[in-house]
């Protein structure tokens, strides 16, 4: 058995019963860094013991993680924070452990064969969009931006679609970002004006609304809304509010 555990965000309330149970019962725990992980489960007084496992695990550590589950072992995956699969390599790991199972099955190897369990939990993703006001039954996450090759072209995919679109940024780029955003609407708009009279001329859509969360359940956790120039502002001025993780929703 390999459970998919989320994990809290910040708060370390945001943990559901059950997911404390299984961290507890299971054989081993595999995280992204132990020091993390061994926080929280201080917090609660687990003992399970922890592996290793992130984006720059060789082969040979997949390898052995599966050799455990062939061996009947129970597994737990977590993330430093929130859901694994999203923006982190618990995917691959499924993936994985889902190619092996394929093999296992076509060679009749009946003990081979495991389960994949979602235990379900706090997401950064969710957690913006909940408190963002706009429009959800449809929104697209776009996970965090390039950071030099193709950049230019993430930014046109994020104001070409006609949803909500939620994207991760780092602080040492969210000033960057949110004003590549800004540039790039006012470049759409200007082109606009200039081939007002061309045939089919299409205005480009509006960003009706921003929102720029920063870290979400954390004690410093702050919301900016509203225009996007007001927002780039506010956070320059205070050098506070460049710290942490941002979660940006950009309606339209």
């Amino acid at each position: 058995m390999l459970y998919i555990i989320a994990t809290p965000i910040g708060n370390l309330e945001d943990i559901s019963l059950r997911a404390l149970r299984i961290l507890g019962e299971v054989d081993f725990i595999l995280c992204e860094d132990t020091r993390v992980t061994k926080n929280l489960l201080n917090h609660y007084k687990i003992n399970t013991k922890l592996l290793s496992y992130h984006q720059h695990s060789k082969d040979q550590k997949v390898d052995s993680l599966l050799g455990l589950l062939r061996d009947g072992k129970i597994l737990a995956l977590v993330s430093d924070a929130g859901t694994p699969g999203i923006s982190d390599p618990g995917g691959k790991l499924v993936q994985r452990v889902l190619e092996d199972q394929t093999l296992s099955s076509s060679n009749e190897q009946e003990d081979a064969r495991y389960k994949i369990e979602s235990i379900p939990g706090p997401s950064a993703l969710t957690a913006a969009l909940s408190i963002s006001g706009l429009p959800t039954d449809k929104f697209i996450f776009m996970g965090f931006p390039p950071h030099k090759k193709g950049r230019l072209t993430f930014i046109k995919k994020v104001l070409d679609t006609e949803y909500p679109v939620v994207v991760y940024e780092s602080k040492y780029r969210i000033i960057k970002f949110l004003e590549e955003i800004n540039e790039y609407q006012n470049q759409l708009i200007k082109k606009f004006e200039t081939e007002i009279n061309s045939k089919g001329a299409k205005r480009p859509k509006d960003l009706t609304s921003i929102v720029v969360c920063r870290e979400l359940t954390k004690m410093h956790e702050t919301t900016y809304r509203g225009e996007i120039k007001n927002i780039i502002n506010k956070i320059k001025q205070d050098p506070n509010a460049q710290r942490g993780e941002f979660v940006v929703v950009i309606g339209k």
